[in-house]
């Protein structure tokens, strides 16, 4: 099986969206309801589900409860840049040449992952 898609409830879907697309390089789908990577292979459900009083506190989470991992060629430049686009640092590592890693949460809180490896972590 190949993966479609992951759904997150946030509490302002046009908005999430918005920023994601600007600043994390993902692209509205012709479904209104999805965001992509630049593969238009898989990518993000975003809603409110209405199902629940309020969307989950994703800044209460530890980041490695939920994560959206994405590929950065210059980890540094990237966090510098979205820090400036209102994302906030929790954690940096750049002391292995093989591997450089930040983590960071977006706006509403969801944890944001970006990665610099010598190598890929999944088979080939």
């Amino acid at each position: 099986m190949k993966l479609e898609h992951i759904a997150i409830d946030v509490p302002d879907p046009e908005a999430f969206k918005a920023w994601w697309c600007e600043n994390l390089g993902m692209r509205l789908s012709s479904n209104p309801g999805f965001i992509m990577d630049d593969s238009g292979e898989s990518g993000l459900e975003i809603y409110r589900t209405g199902e629940t009083p309020c969307a989950p506190d994703y800044a209460k989470m530890n980041s490695m409860t939920l994560h959206v991992a994405f590929v950065s060629d210059d980890v540094k430049a990237d966090v510098d840049r979205l820090v400036a686009a209102g994302a906030t640092l929790e954690q940096l590592k750049l002391d292995s040449p093989a591997f450089h890693m930040a983590i960071l949460r977006d706006p509403w809180g969801v944890a944001i992952q970006l990665c610099r490896r010598e190598k890929t972590i999944f088979v080939k």
